[in-house]
């Protein structure tokens, strides 16, 4: 009886609520208060615990991170390491799990992380060193409702840290690798959208810093590619709207008239 023992972690869903113990002990209900999985012993100290739909996600403190699936009754992920980012001056600030099973950890320091399954490990989705007009496409693309979204209500909430330690030219770097992490981030979480979603924010990024050699790269790459589709849509579609978001600068007009030219031209040869 977990009353009779010193709980740590307490969390409740829609149809389970979870009780972590110090103990190791996992206790969880359904909504009639009946237990819907065995009591679990997980090895170690419980310290914190999540449920959303049917997923269950603990971590102990040894540090290692796990999850159930409660209506399938099985281990989703088993005993995760979490040392590698967590320390003394590291901890957890927040920890999610969506109802599609993608987990999501927040450190102090605000950066976060979500696991990929395919992949075996965690994938950095956020970052706390990075130019503050990130965080406006950040908000844009969270506020998007026009498709399903899986990457963007897992991203932090908080701005970028007006106080960097970093020369803007890093804190540019940074956030130029950080929105390429979104879009690799959301195809492997099968999120087509989301990634024509980050695309067009990598673009836009890269038009208002006047990037030009980059952002010709990028869209010269795309336009070439033997594929008529990209993220699921035809690329000549995705890429004209691309070229708007090009034509917002003036001084990104060399590279808007460039690759129109050859857009027409791929046009033409269908």
């Amino acid at each position: 009886q977990w009353y009779q023992r010193r709980v740590r972690a307490l969390s409740a869903g829609e149809e389970y609520l979870i009780v972590g113990c110090q103990d190791g002990t996992l206790h969880v209900y359904n909504k009639q208060g009946i237990l819907a999985l065995p009591v679990l012993n997980v090895g170690a100290g419980i310290v914190k615990s999540v449920v959303n739909g049917n997923f269950v996600v603990v971590v102990t403190n040894t540090p290692t991170l796990s999850i159930w699936d409660v209506a399938g009754k099985k281990n989703v992920l088993k005993d995760e390491s979490l040392a590698s980012f967590l320390s003394e001056k590291q901890s957890i600030s927040s920890l999610e799990i969506s109802k599609e099973g993608n987990v999501t950890i927040g450190l102090s320091n605000h950066t976060s992380y979500c696991y990929s399954f395919s992949l075996c490990a965690w994938m950095m989705i956020g970052h706390h060193q990075l130019d503050a007009s990130w965080y406006k496409e950040l908000q844009t693309n969270k506020h998007n409702t026009s498709s399903p979204q899986v990457l963007t209500p897992l991203l932090p909430s908080h701005p970028p840290s007006s106080h960097s330690s970093l020369p803007p030219e890093s804190l540019h770097l940074n956030t130029l690798l950080m929105l390429e992490q979104h879009i690799l981030v959301a195809e492997n979480l099968d999120s087509l959208p989301e990634s024509r979603l980050w695309l067009s924010s990598l673009v836009r990024y890269m038009t208002i810093q006047q990037e030009e050699d980059r952002l010709h790269s990028l869209l010269q790459r795309l336009i070439s590619s033997t594929n008529r589709t990209l993220y699921g849509e035809d690329k000549l579609v995705v890429l004209k709207e691309l070229l708007k978001i090009v034509a917002t600068n003036v001084n990104c007009q060399r590279v808007y008239s460039d690759l129109k030219q050859q857009l027409e031209w791929a046009q033409s040869m269908r």
